[in-house]
């Protein structure tokens, strides 16, 4: 079965080259509709004010509290008006600012995608610098005390994006699956098709010969009965009778005159 099959796709090789050529085309078509993506992190920190920590405390010790501020934070991120910021940095760039749950503390991560790993970084940057930006400006609206304003900082922030090409992947494997399917099936196809024909022509092909040609023995043997070319013997009857003379029949006699008729 295997073999008929690379049989088949050897006498149609032009179809399997056009189904290469074809499958080049569908794998370089899904990369440009599919690029690879870029993706970066960043973490920012909320600190408590001045007053939340006594004099030569650890300012980590008074983090409770903190998850309500930074969900306020984060909830400004989800805006039109933030959207519209970072879409003024970068149009294809994807975003989002949330609570970091795998941290009990007021810690704001921020997580950007985008088609390049410069414009990746940069709104990463752009959004961590804004973290402590709208902290401040929230604060300033309410008339928190300067002694007790909430301030923040940099967890962790990545300077380098990775690439994520899962979705590229899948997109040329199945340009891969799609041409070499639509190769081997056309060249079956094909293959099937000419030789039916093949074998129609060649089956009227062998009738038509059979009637047009040679007579067989059996038929030059009754034309040859029916149309001698040497004269049969005859018979000695036949040869005697035809020796002798021939002799008129008697004539009828009249009963009444007695002549001859």
């Amino acid at each position: 079965m295997i073999l008929d099959v690379f049989r088949a796709m050897g006498r149609r090789w032009y179809v399997v080259v056009g189904g290469l050529v074809l499958t080049a085309g569908l794998t370089w078509a899904a990369s440009e509709i599919s690029p690879p993506e870029y993706n970066a992190r960043g973490l920012v920190l909320l600190l408590p004010g001045e007053n939340a920590v006594l004099d030569g405390g650890n300012p980590f010790l008074a983090l409770s509290g903190l998850e309500q501020p930074a969900g306020i934070v984060v909830a400004y991120f989800a805006s039109s008006a933030a959207q519209m910021e970072v879409a003024a940095v970068s149009e294809s760039a994807q975003f989002e600012v949330f609570l970091d749950d795998s941290t009990r503390g007021p810690v704001i991560a921020v997580d950007v995608t985008d088609v390049s790993a410069e414009a990746t970084l940069q709104t990463l940057e752009f959004l961590t610098d804004r973290v402590p930006k709208e902290l401040e400006r929230l604060q300033e609206q309410v008339g928190a005390p300067a002694d007790s304003m909430i301030t923040s900082m940099p967890l962790a922030i990545d300077d380098r994006a990775e690439a994520d090409t899962a979705g590229t992947t899948r997109l040329i494997i199945a340009a891969l699956a799609v041409g070499a399917v639509a190769t081997v099936a056309g060249a079956l196809s094909l293959d099937g098709l000419l030789l039916r024909r093949k074998a129609r022509r060649t089956g009227i092909s062998g009738l038509a010969s059979a009637e047009d040609g040679p007579p067989s023995s059996a038929t030059d043997e009754d034309t040859a009965l029916a149309h001698p070319t040497t004269p049969y013997p005859r018979t000695r009857a036949a040869t005697s009778a035809s020796s002798e003379p021939h002799q008129s029949p008697p004539k009828p006699v009249s009963a009444r005159t007695g002549r001859v008729r």
